[in-house]
């Protein structure tokens, strides 16, 4: 099983719901985003969502918008993402992450 169904499987039989924060990687930048991986893990959150910035986030409000274009000016892409989520393994963190994009990418 890997990391999300274990840890749904696990909240499940103790009759649970997930606490899974969104953030947007590289906002404000690549190290305090894996900072504030840990962080949350250490508050309690089971899952996180790692957004990937994109210039028309159409979707999203007003907070996730000015989050991708601060991120973007970092030059973050799909790659960091996934590079940000190795950095928080190497760190420490055990979480199960989701990647969170548009289709468009």
């Amino acid at each position: 099983m890997n990391r999300i169904d274990q840890t749904f499987a696990s909240l499940k039989q103790q009759n649970k719901t997930a606490m899974m924060p969104y953030l947007t990687v590289g906002d404000p930048d690549i190290r305090t985003t894996v900072d504030i991986i840990l962080e949350l893990e250490s508050a309690g959150a089971d899952i996180i969502e790692l957004g990937v910035p994109y210039s028309d986030p159409l979707a999203d409000g007003p907070v996730i918008q000015r989050a991708s274009e601060r991120a973007l000016k970092n030059k973050v892409t799909i790659r960091t993402a996934m590079e940000t989520a190795r950095l928080a393994r190497d760190r420490g963190s055990q979480l199960p992450f989701i990647l969170f994009t548009y289709y468009n990418p």
